[in-house]
């Protein structure tokens, strides 16, 4: 199940168009992640989900365009879901945020459609820089998409 951050919705005006859910199964590192990200004025945390499950229940319910995934939940890898949000989400961004420094598993995740992946334990601005990157791409290919149809 996800958890909202907030029940109240961006109130009007707010340019916040990163909507993130974070993916992580360890509350003390999700909710520092949600903070942090809330102080960036382009970002905004809208679920914290620590299971493959509750990250595609918070789709519905908060409508979020970016993801920041641990590639370990409580319910497994999240390497296979990284696929499914891909499909049911093809604009999303999809940053993987991991404390697995390896090559192999990392080119795992970019072929499954990954736009980024950031290991912990490197600087905040790492994370916030590839989804700001990835948020850019997204949106060239989408107006690229809308040009040509």
């Amino acid at each position: 199940m996800s958890e909202p951050l907030s029940d109240t919705p961006a109130p009007a005006g707010d340019e916040r168009p990163v909507r993130i859910v974070i993916g992580e199964n360890n509350a003390d590192l999700a909710v520092t992640l949600s903070v942090l990200l809330d102080a960036e004025v382009d970002m905004r945390c809208v679920a914290i989900a620590s299971s493959k499950q509750s990250v595609l229940a918070a789709i519905d319910t908060h409508a979020p365009n970016a993801f920041i995934l641990d590639l370990s939940l409580d319910d497994g890898s999240s390497l296979p879901l990284i696929a499914e949000l891909r499909t049911r989400l093809p604009a999303a961004v999809i940053v993987i945020f991991t404390g697995h420094q390896n090559d192999w598993l990392n080119e795992q995740c970019l072929r499954a459609g990954a736009d980024a992946v950031v290991i912990k334990t490197g600087e905040f601005e790492q994370l916030t820089s590839a989804v700001r990157q990835a948020a850019v791409r997204r949106d060239t290919l989408r107006q690229q998409a809308a040009s040509e149809g």
